[in-house]
Order: structure tokens, then C-alpha cells, then sequence
């Protein structure tokens, strides 16, 4: 999995007891955890909450999920996130993160596709024509951070 350095969001999380196993390891349920925390924060970046987002109708779920994992982290260790956004098939939002330990070594890969989905009343029906708003959004996270 390759990166372009200058379009990647960086998160950088702490190990807590909580995203441990009773061997201090970093749980793999863990990660999930924080691969959402990196998109919430992106998009928090690009100027939107998903709060905001969901307020006006929209969700952003996941429908796949594909992690490597490489090397363990640990109780008290800190991760850094670098995560990179693409807009595919025009409804598709594919996000690929690296977590990195402090020495720059890859603690694990994952990828995610993620869909643009509104929901009115009871129902759920999955975006196939981006209102303008929503596609400026996600060409913001693809674009990647200004600095």
C-alpha cells in the first residue's frame, strides 16, 4: 500500500488499557475503533462533523473492511494514523490508513470502502448522484490536508 505523503491525514492515538488484551497487546477490534476516529476527525478538517452531516440526512457507512496486521502495538505505545481518501465510481469513497509506530515502522494496513447512503423516515437508500455539497466534501478528504 503506497501513499502520497502530502494528501495523507494524520491522527496520532495512545494505546489505553481499553484497546488492550490481558497481554497489553492492542486488540484487533481496537483498530476499528480508531480507523473511525481518523475518518470523524478528516471530515472535521474539511470543515463538516458527521453529526452535522447525519443532521442533514447522510450517512457515510462502511461496506468493506481488509486489515494486515504487521507488527503488535502495546499498552502505553503511540500510533500514528496517516490515512488517504478516493472518490471511486463516483458513490464510492475508498480510505487506506497506515498505522505507524514511532519509528516509522508499519504496525498494520487497512482498507475501507465507505458509501454515501440518506436516510429518510425508515428508509436507507444508498446516494448514486452526490448532491454538490456531499461531492465537495469528499474531494476535500481526497484532496487532503492544506498544510
Amino acid at each position: 500500500m503506497s501513499l502520497v505523503i502530502n494528501k495523507q491525514w494524520k491522527l496520532t492515538k495512545t494505546v489505553l488499557p481499553q484497546h488492550t488484551d490481558h497481554a497489553g497487546v492492542m486488540w484487533h477490534g481496537s483498530y476499528l475503533n480508531f480507523l473511525e476516529e481518523g475518518r470523524i476527525d478528516a471530515l472535521n478538517k474539511v470543515g463538516i462533523s458527521y453529526s452535522e452531516l447525519s443532521q442533514q440526512g447522510f450517512e457515510i457507512p462502511v461496506i468493506s473492511i481488509k486489515i494486515k496486521y504487521k507488527i503488535s502495538f502495546f499498552h502505553g505505545e503511540e500510533i500514528l494514523l496517516m490515512s488517504q481518501f478516493k472518490l471511486e465510481n463516483k458513490i464510492r469513497l475508498n480510505c487506506k490508513t497506515l498505522f505507524l509506530k514511532l519509528n516509522g515502522d508499519i504496525g498494520a494496513e487497512a482498507e475501507i470502502g465507505l458509501v454515501v447512503v440518506r436516510k429518510r423516515n425508515e428508509s436507507i437508500k444508498l446516494v448514486r448522484e452526490l448532491p454538490g455539497r456531499i461531492k465537495n466534501i469528499l474531494l476535500l478528504l481526497q484532496e487532503g490536508p492544506k498544510s
